[in-house]
């Protein structure tokens, strides 16, 4: 089988994969409190997981970069153990690294976020580095890949239920490190739901606001980690690993003509 990690690769194999035009995911996350139930390493083994079995399945199309670990978040520094990168750096060095990607002629590179906060810097790294490089350069956070599966067997409200270290997130866990999960300490908890201010992984609300976690949860959880089962994340963890070689084949087949310079 071909080697589907991109850091297990001499120089002169990474040369030959960009040749094969196999794409790069770069799974980006956080370090970040999750509740006292859950690691601080939360967002990163999840973003990690789906982008290796990803890769694994398809190594013939895909290879997956060692991860960034560290995300914008200093609306959760009022608890321990969470680092926060300030936003126009974490910009910067995603659009960096991703560009060192394209400067080896990959033709794909797509962010595989799993920190919330992320997305909208991430927006601006992958599109500078598209409109900077000769690749193309994407991103989704892995959540949304998993959306019309998750609503055949969630239990808990919504919205909220699945919004920081909830049902969701502890479900991931659940099924790949499960004596890690401190279930006993898991408790629900909706936050503040308004008619249009309320968060969700499934569908968050119109109007975007964020402030200090510490005003909204007394121990950092949002949603309701207590009916997080590992079956719930072995089906998450399969549906979004099979739904990201789809998003790098449908990058593969848009029927983009050439740039026209019309001045």
């Amino acid at each position: 089988m071909a080697e589907w990690r991109y850091a297990k690769l001499t120089w002169p194999e990474v040369r030959q994969a960009a040749r094969e035009q196999k794409a790069v995911l770069l799974p980006v996350a956080a370090i970040e409190q999750h509740g006292p139930h859950l690691p601080i390493d939360t967002d990163n083994v999840a973003a990690l997981a789906v982008c290796e079995r990803a890769a694994q399945a398809a190594p013939s199309k895909l290879l997956c970069a060692p991860p960034i670990h560290y995300g914008f978040n200093e609306h959760n520094m009022d608890f321990p153990g969470t680092i926060s990168v300030q936003a126009q750096h974490f910009i910067d060095y995603c659009y960096d690294v991703a560009v060192s990607f394209a400067r080896h002629r990959f033709p794909i590179i797509l962010f595989v976020n799993g920190h919330a906060s992320n997305d909208p810097l991430l927006q601006v790294s992958a599109r500078l580095a598209t409109l900077h490089s000769d690749a193309a350069c994407a991103l989704v956070s892995y959540w949304d890949l998993a959306k019309d599966d998750v609503e055949q067997w969630r239990e808990s409200e919504y919205p909220g239920g699945m919004d920081h270290a909830g049902e969701f997130e502890t479900s991931i866990y659940l099924a790949l490190d499960p004596a890690r999960v401190q279930m006993d300490k898991a408790q629900a908890d909706y936050r503040v739901r308004t008619k249009w201010h309320y968060r969700d992984l499934m569908g968050g609300s119109p109007v975007k606001y964020v402030d200090h976690l510490s005003k909204m949860s007394a121990d950092g959880t949002g949603g309701d980690p207590t009916l997080g089962a590992a079956w719930k994340g072995e089906r998450i963890l399969e549906t979004v690993s099979r739904a990201i070689l789809e998003v790098v084949d449908d990058l593969r087949e848009l029927p983009y003509g050439p740039r026209v310079d019309h001045h």
